[in-house]
């Protein structure tokens, strides 16, 4: 079967790890190029070998989405990618009156004014073109709020609104743009998280979570649909939750 991204142009940011390392690797199975974007120079190195292991064009270009010189200049060097993948984000969880503003901050400054900053760069590239598909990583926090983790609901909350604005905007561009809403994924990007309350929470799961290659058949999904189907919204949640 003929690849059904060659000929397209990927870019992935918060690529080095979890569910961007995985979208990356999916993307190029599909024949994409990929250009890999996140702070760990050599976990995104590794991300590209994988993804010339699959027979694809990659590079990657490290840096901070959160450094506005940086995101401007990611966005010259990838604004003639057909697909932007906007992944990166933090999260810090803690009961609400114990998250302080400096974390709750830092997760609005890298999960929407980030993400909204290349959108916003990469889709006016888009709309030049006439053509694009932009993907917004957000979460089933977009909907829900859960303790410990309302910090981080407040901004996926806000992600999935600019997922939504971006959609309406530019569909008439021939833009698509898609939300893909995860459960909770085994990921690294709980790791940092050290207050009793939440590791009492995690070790309480009784459900297996979703793997990053769950997340990365989504996306794949939603950018191969047909010329006249954009996919607005896909939410994923582990079988037994």
């Amino acid at each position: 079967m003929a690849a059904r991204l060659a000929g397209r142009t990927a870019l992935v940011t918060g690529a080095s790890a979890g569910i961007g390392r995985a979208t990356a690797i999916a993307l190029a199975r599909e024949g994409a190029e990929i250009l890999a974007t996140g702070r760990r120079e050599p976990e995104l190195a590794s991300v590209v070998q994988a993804c010339e292991a699959q027979g694809a064009k990659a590079r990657y270009i490290a840096g901070d989405l959160d450094d506005r010189a940086f995101s401007r200049g990611l966005a010259e060097t990838a604004g003639h990618a057909d697909i932007l993948i906007n992944n990166a984000g933090i999260l810090t969880y803690a009961p609400l009156l114990e998250t302080s503003v400096d974390d709750c901050e830092a997760m609005f400054r890298t999960n929407v004014l980030s993400a909204f900053a290349i959108a916003r760069e990469i889709g006016s590239r888009m709309v030049q073109r006439r053509t694009g598909h932009m993907v917004f990583i957000t979460s089933l926090a977009a909907r829900n709020v859960n303790p410990l983790s309302m910090g981080y609901a407040a901004t996926k909350h806000a992600l999935c609104a600019f997922a939504k604005g971006f959609r309406l905007e530019l569909k008439s561009f021939g833009i698509k743009v898609t939300e893909v809403a995860p459960g909770m994924v085994d990921t690294a990007i709980r790791n940092s998280s050290t207050h009793p309350e939440v590791l009492k929470s995690i070790a309480a799961r009784k459900f297996k979570p979703l793997t990053p290659d769950d997340i990365a058949e989504a996306v794949v999904y939603a950018v191969t649909a047909a010329e006249g189907c954009c996919p607005d919204l896909i939410e994923l949640r582990p079988r037994d939750n």
